[in-house]
């Protein structure tokens, strides 16, 4: 008998995020979602229940923003799993303004960076080494138009929030890079992904120009979540993939990231980086 494989999504309470565990799911896959919100996880883990007929579903709430708090969640997840097949980092956001965590953190860093980071980091010796696992990390083709300071990476000199974002999207590219380099022996892939411009709540956190824009986006060329989730998927579920690891991917293919996304000066300074600001909080 085929044993269900483990998946922890966060950030799957909406979106693509909501979409990949649907899907996921309907393929027998145990789905652990991690959320903000207790009262919203609920209600969307009864929907995937009612859509996909599988009841093997737990959820996980945590402010992905708070660093510290992601100990506690990587415990809970590990009382519930004694291992993980694919862990899929998704949750993100858009800041227009500059906010700081109640840990000092830019928070546009902290959430789309610092927690893929860190979360990876609490989880590895979990992920499966016998079959080895999938790590997978949601990033954007926004990362093109990065303008990343390797002397300023939380932009405390004059932050913009795309830009902010763009740089958070290139980092989740520097940090699949260097992940492969560091552990691809254990036999575990690190692969990242643009997911298109989804037509999801992204941004709705905003107020101003920077929402107007995006909703406008939105109702042009935006595509839908089934569309947007479908590397995701691939990623987490193909035999096409099981060896490859270290690429960057869009409409499920491999393509070329940016020049700066390869340059492994960026790479390492980005993962000092953080493991500093995060020997900081302790």
């Amino acid at each position: 008998m085929k044993i269900p494989k483990n998946c922890i999504i966060t950030g799957a309470t909406d979106g693509i995020g909501k979409q990949t565990a649907i899907e996921l799911a309907k393929l027998g896959y145990n789905i652990g979602l991690v959320g903000r919100s207790k009262e919203k996880t609920e209600i969307v883990l009864d929907q995937i229940a009612s859509k996909s007929g599988n009841h093997s579903l737990k959820y996980f709430i945590a402010d992905l923003s708070n660093i510290k708090t992601l100990d506690t969640l990587a415990n809970n997840i590990r009382n519930e799993y004694e291992s993980i097949d694919i862990l899929i980092n998704n949750a993100g956001a858009y800041f227009s303004q500059y906010i700081e965590t109640k840990e000092n953190i830019e928070k546009t860093f902290a959430l789309n960076h610092l927690n893929y980071f860190q979360l990876t980091k609490l989880l590895m010796d979990i992920v499966k080494f016998d079959k080895p696992g999938r790590i997978i990390n949601v990033a954007s083709a926004a990362h093109s138009r990065a303008k990343l300071d390797i002397d300023d990476l939380q932009m405390k000199k004059g932050y913009k929030g795309w830009t902010a974002y763009s740089n958070s999207k290139l980092m989740n590219i520097l940090f699949t890079y260097e992940l492969h380099k560091r552990y691809q022996d254990t036999g575990i892939t690190f692969n990242c992904l643009h997911p298109g411009f989804v037509d999801t709540s992204f941004g709705d956190n905003n107020i101003g120009l920077g929402r107007n824009i995006l909703s406008l986006g939105k109702k042009i060329i935006a595509i839908n979540v089934e569309e947007g989730a479908r590397t995701n998927i691939y990623l987490a579920s193909s035999n096409e993939v099981k060896n490859i690891s270290g690429k960057y991917f869009y409409k499920s293919i491999p393509i070329k990231s940016s020049k700066v996304s390869y340059l492994p000066k960026y790479q390492e300074v980005l993962w000092s980086y953080s493991e500093k600001v995060i020997s900081s909080l302790s």
